[in-house]
């Protein structure tokens, strides 16, 4: 399964290929979430590492790994977000999208400990220089479970490297 999500992040890059290579800058990031999984509540120390493309400065395609060693959960998804710029310099930016990918938590609690996720994240994104940027939102997942409260929240803060 953990293939599937890799390909699927695959795909998102791939889409992000065909903009022509002058319109396209790359980034590189970390961050924290606070992560609530419902399941066995929530994790303390979450830690986000991501990398992807953003192309003509509003599409963004993100490759993402979260894991948390407190709830021993990990989740490898692949996203895309509409940048929308709240000034002529592109510094201020909401941003709205979709995620899809796969969950794994290794607990007790679940029978079947991992699942594919998909659903949709919204936030804000400063640009502090033209290489750093940073963001904070909300992402909301829904999983493929038979658990009736088979959802994820979080909310989370990044910091990225543009290149």
């Amino acid at each position: 399964m953990k293939k599937t999500a890799i390909v699927l992040i695959m795909l998102s890059a791939a889409a992000a290929a065909q903009v022509q290579a002058s319109d396209l800058e790359y980034s590189v990031g970390l961050g924290l979430s606070a992560d609530n999984n419902h399941i066995v509540g929530s994790s303390d120390e979450t830690y986000i590492f991501r990398a992807g493309v953003i192309a003509d400065e509003s599409h963004r395609f993100l490759g993402t790994y979260t894991f948390s060693n407190d709830s021993k959960l990990s989740k490898y998804m692949g996203s895309y977000d509409y940048l929308y710029s709240l000034d002529d310099a592109k510094r201020f930016n909401l941003v709205t999208g979709v995620t899809v990918g796969y969950k794994y938590q290794d607990t007790k609690a679940l029978d079947n400990k991992g699942h594919y996720v998909y659903g949709g994240q919204a936030g804000f994104n400063y640009r502090i220089t033209k290489n750093i940027s940073t963001e904070i939102g909300y992402r909301l997942l829904n999983a493929s479970s038979q658990e009736s409260e088979s959802y994820n929240d979080e909310a989370y803060l990044t910091m990225d490297y543009i290149f």
